[in-house]
């Protein structure tokens, strides 16, 4: 039985308070009061943001590299009004790595250069953007997740938000509230990578191109306090290879934020085909290579975090809009690999979509023919020329690390390692597999350079109400007849590598077999995409839980 909800009503409702909605919640605004100072016929529209983590910026987590393009689109004057950016973009480094050694890649083709960038932390970012969203009297609510969408006569008409102070049975506790609906005329949605939003108007509005799967990689995240001496301001470094095997796409990142800050990550591949990978692992294998090693040693390890990362490209882009509702940022497939970057372009989807607003909202006409425009302006755009141009990048990376250097253009001659075909796939009964177990087993983190997933957890700020439903919702069934029987032959319960926070743990003498930890959450959503069998849904949890980011 549903229990009776109160609504609110808004014209417009931006689900997620990431760099995307709120550009357009800011650009929206500042056209309607635009409007209003020159017209009589003032338009005075109710806009709501609503977004899961407990303040916002919470949830945000990137490198980040930022092109400054989009910001100066509808912020001309950013940094007069103080927008957090940290160093610009100095000296630049791609290397390929081997355990030991590395090798520097002489020439960057002129996607890979950051002249005139600022590396920035997206969690200050965001911050700071929800303030100046709401100085211009946006109203925002965090704390606040959308559970479900509500879809009346072929339209989105709303949203459902979570319940809250529910017991993990469903019960109600003292104080519980159910959620509310809010009503709009338009649901913006931005809620990054492999947001549960988006699947479900996936599965109404088939908004994922049939001939193309979206993929995704999970990257994990450190923000470090070094000595001074080690790295000048606005230093930066990618890698391929180590600890990688060239058939897996990935990569690591060590930025400069100050002469004694630094942000390093590295990123692997989420294959559901090859679901057997450990994103933490590859972030302390990366840490411990004399590289990275020789900067940070001696530091403080301030903060970790992880998230899926949207790479599929301009071809497996969605549909950008639909009867009552717009795709913004990361979750319209936004994100540029070739680049590394997502956050400017995220930016001008709000710039866009802000502006096929106003014009809804002049026109009072919220049809899906008017919100089309939407696609049509993004085509025409320099976001849309960005992702076209580099439509091929990640896709070349398929056939190897070779073939993808090769692709993107980097002048590299390496050595090929002989190995035979699906060697390295990691499955149980493979020599490949059996070597990675051993290792993985044989690594002992030293709490200073290196950490287990527990030490890691806690700089995350990671917190969820302990008596809550559980948000990973798996049927006891396939426990029993995947966990405990298919996937342990078939891929060796990848479950237990793949998450970055130890949620899944496998114990084969118990009953069931799987144990959850769903406190853990970083809201990554790896397993969501790399289970193996489709049998993990991620639901968003009670608003206001996960990770704590302030310097992501």
């Amino acid at each position: 039985m549903h229990p009776e909800r109160e609504s609110l009503d808004f014209d417009i409702v931006f689900v997620g308070a990431g760099p995307a909605n709120l550009s357009a919640a800011i650009h929206l605004r500042n056209l309607v009061d635009r409007h209003n100072r020159g017209s009589s016929d003032s338009l005075e529209p109710e806009i709501g943001i609503i977004e899961k983590g407990r303040y916002c910026g919470a949830h945000l987590l990137s490198g980040a590299i930022l092109d400054l393009s989009a910001l100066s689109l509808f912020m001309p004057d950013f940094i007069e009004k103080g927008c957090p950016l940290e160093s610009p973009a100095g000296k630049e480094h791609v290397w390929f790595l081997g355990e030991k050694r590395k090798l520097r890649i002489p020439y960057l083709p002129e996607a890979f250069r950051n002249e005139g960038n600022r590396i920035v932390s997206l969690s200050r970012l965001g911050a700071w953007l929800a303030k100046e969203a709401e100085a211009l009297g946006v109203a925002l609510f965090d704390s606040t997740a959308a559970v479900e969408a509500v879809v009346d006569n072929g339209r989105v008409t709303g949203v459902i938000t979570d319940d809250k102070g529910f017991d993990r049975e469903r019960n109600p506790l003292p104080g519980s509230e159910p959620g509310m609906i809010l009503n709009a005329k338009v649901v913006v949605i931005g809620e990054g990578a492999r947001g549960s939003l988006f699947g479900q108007l996936d599965r109404i509005f088939s908004l994922q191109p049939e001939n193309r799967i979206q993929l995704y990689e999970t990257g994990v995240k450190e923000v470090w306090d070094v000595p001074p001496g080690r790295i000048t301001p606005g230093e930066i470094h990618h890698t391929f290879g180590y600890p990688l095997t060239p058939d897996i796409y990935g990569g690591g990142w060590l930025y400069a934020l100050s002469e004694t800050r630094i942000s390093l990550g590295f990123v692997t591949t989420a294959e559901p085909s090859r679901p057997v990978f450990d994103p933490h692992y590859n972030l302390q294998l990366f840490k411990s290579h004399p590289l990275v090693r020789n900067i940070i040693e001696g530091g403080t390890m301030l903060e970790y975090g992880a998230k899926a990362i949207t790479s599929g490209g301009y071809d497996a882009m969605p549909k950008l809009s639909g009867p009552g509702f717009l795709l913004t940022g990361e979750c319209a497939g936004l994100v540029n690999m070739q680049r590394l970057k997502g956050i400017h372009l995220a930016m001008h989807s709000g710039v866009l979509a802000a502006e096929t607003l106003f014009a809804s909202l002049l026109s009072r006409d919220f049809s899906a023919r008017a919100l089309q425009a939407y696609d049509t302006a993004f085509e025409s755009s320099k976001a849309h020329e960005e992702m076209y141009g580099a439509r091929t990048y990640r896709q070349g990376f398929e056939r190897g690390l070779y073939a993808g250097l090769v692709n993107a253009g980097l002048k590299l001659a390496l050595p090929r390692p002989v190995h035979k075909e699906n060697e390295n796939r990691l499955v149980p009964g493979g020599k490949g597999y059996d070597d990675w177990l051993q290792r993985k087993r044989k690594f002992i983190p030293d709490g200073a350079l290196t950490f287990s997933r527990n030490d890691s957890l806690y700089r995350s700020a990671t917190a969820h109400e302990e008596n809550q439903p559980c948000h990973l919702a798996i049927r006891p069934e396939d426990i029993a007849e995947i966990c405990a029987g298919r996937c342990t032959g078939e891929f060796g319960n990848p479950c237990q590598h793949f998450c970055p926070a130890g949620v899944y743990e496998i114990d084969p003498d118990a009953d069931p077999v799987l144990k959850l930890n769903p406190s853990n959450c970083l809201h990554c959503k790896t397993c969501d995409i790399a289970d193996p069998y489709g049998i993990i849904a991620w639901n968003p949890p009670e608003g206001g839980g996960g990770p704590g980011y302030t310097l992501g």
